[in-house]
């Protein structure tokens, strides 16, 4: 986030929103009563409906419905009753959809399968991104409400394509004749039959789509900023936006256990892919769509914005409805916690994340992974390479590929020691170029799988793309091993363990003659009965890990998948090898001694030139999938590079004495207990 000063965008100063998010008959709401509960709850900005499905003010647009049980302008009212209050109100809009009176009058507008059959749900027709609803009909409410209302912000809820509607079911691909014809103009091709990369057009579709929905994105905010400049459009990231709402809800239909960590992968997302923008993670009141009643657990709440205010976020919490739910369990948690903030706001905005070690997030890898050899290991994947290093407490940032064109990147790059590439499988050629120039600056790269073997679309090459990597070509993927990889007498420093266990994929690649080899593949072992377990053969010449040097830096190559062995088992060896490789590389700006799940971040001000502030999230309240409260864990220990003293806790506000730093530079601290997260602000050391 930008720095902010009293001239900047309310947005680019710390926020608390509340989205309301308006059901029918929430229409004879009291707008001073809701705008009140907001500034006490500790909100500085709320999120109400005002258009789209239906309208929540007097529209004269005769294809926009109108709340049926509306008996004011409720928009209107709703404004003036927020500012009154001191808060700012951000017009929630759903453009994605419209009701029978729109689909009557333009069925082309909306989406049809193949069949010609309209992707209905209860009474409502989804949009076509291609259609006449979201490139001209969503302008003209857009244009008849803003010239109405002064909004402070303007949020689009469930833009672009959504083939998969609130009961799971998959619907399809849009087959309208604005579709065909778009993608025919395009790609000289007709849309494909199948949804996966069997079919030759699915790759196209794929780009077709993020090429549509971004030009979309685009009208919508070009419209806002003719009529209202000063409205702030937020966005999720994917166009054009002020700054960016992002969501935190379970899905009861992903696979078990939930992934715990999903606050803060997207904060991280929001930091790589923002330039800049601010961003906030709204933390979604109710279980899943199917129980909107149903709330999360104050502790869920909580671990979610203790990981979200970590790395970087503002806060958001959304509600269906009013402050008048049936389950309202969590909301004096949240209220505390939003006051918290308040009072302490000034230290979680305009901070830099001064974590050494990126790992590297490829949404081109993401969209194309049915594409390659290792697609089903790519999320877990991806997932067990956080786990190790937020479980090593190794501070890390996010890399992204979307970034990788920005004139800066260089700059960008040039924070960080090491860039962790978990199996990103789809580079392109820029993105080689980039990385590779990393390495030659100084940088190490540390990849593994199939990294680099295809193309931005999926297409599989000869040989491995970067230059800088240790292997050439590959060989053969073999995908059904069940064997170890010896780590050497002399090898890394792993005194008690010698053999890392291999399940799955090996990958035999031609190595470059500078490549240095450390570990080895053993022959697959036998393993029953118990009489006939051991080694009967020498290993093979195939190595755990391939380091190379180019210019300053190396590239590191490890031709199998252990952070995925590591989603799956959770062996403290796969992570203590990626712990040792990265720490031959870099010195983390913190070392946290003590017992307990903690995830570790440091942020600082002024560009990362001024007082720290150590974060420690505290998992402990989480099991599988349920989200309890904690034990405060204490007995910890905390290191800082660059920290001068005293220091204060952002959370009780005791001061903690700072000692001076030892001969690696760390001065260290006891850490007062911790509940549900730690903030610690240092100031940085004179000099």
């Amino acid at each position: 986030m930008k720095v902010a000063d009293d001239r900047s965008p309310w947005w680019e100063k710390p926020y608390r929103i509340v989205q309301t998010n308006l059901r029918l008959t929430d229409a004879s709401l009291d707008p001073d009563a809701l705008a009140r509960q907001a500034r006490e709850f500790g909100a500085t900005a709320l999120t109400f409906n005002v258009g789209g499905i239906f309208a929540f003010y007097p529209t004269e647009l005769p294809l926009q419905a109108r709340n049926p049980l509306l008996t004011q302008d409720l928009t209107g009212d709703m404004l003036e009753s927020a500012h009154r209050e001191g808060l700012r109100m951000v017009g929630r809009y759903d453009l994605s959809k419209g009701t029978r009176i729109a689909y009557e009058a333009h069925p082309e507008w909306f989406v049809h399968n193949k069949d010609g059959e309209p992707q209905e749900y209860n009474g409502t027709y989804q949009a076509c991104v291609n259609g006449g609803w979201a490139r001209d009909y969503a302008h003209r409410i857009l244009r008849e409400s803003l010239s109405r209302y002064a909004l402070d912000g303007a949020f689009f809820n469930m833009t672009g394509y959504q083939p998969v509607d609130y009961s799971g079911r998959h619907r399809g691909i849009c087959w309208c004749r604005n579709c065909q014809d778009g993608f025919a103009a395009m790609f000289q091709r007709r849309l494909p039959e199948r949804e996966d990369f069997s079919d030759p057009a699915y790759s196209d579709y794929l780009l077709f789509k993020r090429r549509t929905s971004q030009a979309v994105a685009q009208q919508i905010y070009d419209t806002v900023k003719a009529l209202r400049p000063e409205t702030g459009v937020m966005g999720n990231g994917r166009g054009a936006c002020d700054f960016m709402r992002l969501e935190l809800q379970r899905a009861v239909s992903r696979p078990a256990p939930e992934w715990p960590h999903q606050a803060g992968e997207l904060s991280r997302w929001g930091t790589a892919v923002g330039r800049g923008k601010a961003y906030a993670c709204a933390s979604t009141n109710f279980l899943d769509y199917q129980w909107r009643f149903a709330s999360e657990t104050p502790a869920h709440h909580m671990l979610r914005f203790g990981q979200a205010v970590a790395n970087g976020a503002q806060v958001d919490y959304y509600l269906l409805g009013t402050f008048a739910q049936n389950n309202a369990t969590p909301l004096e948690p949240v209220r505390q916690f939003m006051h918290w903030h308040g009072a302490n706001q000034e230290h979680f905005v305009g901070t830099k994340s001064l974590a050494r070690v990126g790992l590297y997030h490829s949404r081109t890898t993401d969209l194309h992974a049915g594409a390659t050899a290792t697609g089903r290991q790519h999320v877990n994947g991806f997932r067990g390479a956080y786990r190790l290093l937020l479980e090593a407490r190794i501070p890390f940032d996010f890399v992204s590929d979307e970034r990788i064109g920005d004139a800066d990147v260089a700059e960008q790059l040039a924070a960080y020691d090491v860039i962790v590439l978990p199996n990103v499988a789809c580079l392109s050629a820029e993105e080689a170029a980039v990385l590779d120039a990393f390495v030659a600056q100084g940088g190490t790269l540390i990849a593994t799988g199939e990294t680099g073997l295809y193309d931005e679309r999926g297409q599989p090459r000869d040989g491995f793309i970067l230059d800088s990597f240790p292997a050439s070509r590959l060989n053969l993927a073999a995908d059904k091993l069940e064997t170890y990889v010896e780590i050497g007498a002399e090898e890394l420093d792993f005194p008690k363990t010698r053999l890392l266990h291999l399940d799955g994929w090996y990958f035999y690649t031609d190595r470059k003659d500078d490549a240095e080899r450390q570990l080895k593949l053993l022959p697959p072992p036998k393993y029953g009965p118990p009489e006939l377990c051991f080694p009967e053969l020498e290993p093979d010449d195939h190595p755990g890990v391939l380091t190379r040097r180019l210019g300053r830096g190396r590239a590191i190559y490890l031709p199998w998948l252990p952070e995925w062995l590591y989603f799956r088992d959770g062996l403290p060896e796969h992570r203590e090898l990626f712990a040792q490789l990265i720490c031959q590389a870099s010195q983390p700006p913190v070392q946290l001694v003590g017992a307990g799940s903690l995830e570790v971040t440091v942020r600082a001000k002024d560009h990362g030139a001024g007082d720290l502030v150590v974060h420690l999230v505290n998992y402990a309240g989480q099991r599988q999938s349920a989200y309890e409260e904690p034990p405060a864990i204490g007995g910890l220990r905390l290191g800082v590079k660059g920290a001068g003293g005293p220091a204060r806790s952002l959370v009780d506000g005791s001061a903690i004495e700072v000692g001076s730093p030892d001969a690696e530079g760390y001065a260290w601290l006891d850490v007062p207990d911790v509940k549900y997260f730690q903030a610690i602000l240092i100031p940085a050391r004179a000099g």
